[in-house]
């Protein structure tokens, strides 16, 4: 029986591992968890903290008004789509036998240089990625709960590809 994608990233290795060798993928969705990252939460805070300040300005509608008005409501329009993607589970993170997808982005394994230890930022906590042209990305936290078992898991699959 499957594994659903949005429980995959609250499994452990075995449970990866398992759907790995038996369909030669796994499907990570984003979890509902992610809506209370530190990220989310910064977000929001900018959004909510400016506009405290202009809807006290409401009556004295200036320049500085429309212009905060604005940032306002561009910065409302990014968090709400931010939890809009994950409430719809995207982007989603697939390990499969060709190499890893994030979103629409593809990395097959022969480009991946080095999978760094997870690292814990103020933001967010992630996963670097380090290609073999010098570049790099990062898986976030919010499709795998235990980051350390997942870079385990990567290096794993990521030296059994190379041999």
């Amino acid at each position: 029986m499957p594994i659903p994608p949005s429980l995959m990233g609250e499994l452990g290795v075995e449970a990866w591992d398992a759907e790995y060798r038996r369909i030669g993928r796994v499907v990570f969705r984003p979890r509902r968890r992610a809506l209370l990252s530190r990220q989310m939460m910064l977000s929001w805070l900018v959004v909510v903290v400016p506009s405290v300040g202009t809807v006290a300005d409401w009556d004295s509608r200036g320049v500085w008004f429309y212009v905060r008005a604005a940032i306002i409501l561009l910065l409302l329009g990014t968090a709400v789509s931010s939890v809009v993607r994950i409430l719809r589970g995207k982007p989603l993170l697939v390990v499969d036998t060709e190499g890893i997808r994030l979103g629409k982005g593809f990395t097959p394994w022969s480009a991946v240089a080095t999978i760094g230890p997870p690292v814990k930022a103020f933001t967010s906590d992630h996963v670097p990625i380090r290609l073999t042209q010098g570049d790099s990305f990062t898986i976030p936290r919010d499709h795998v709960d235990d980051l350390a078992a997942f870079t385990t898991w990567l290096t794993h699959l990521h030296t059994e590809r190379r041999t």
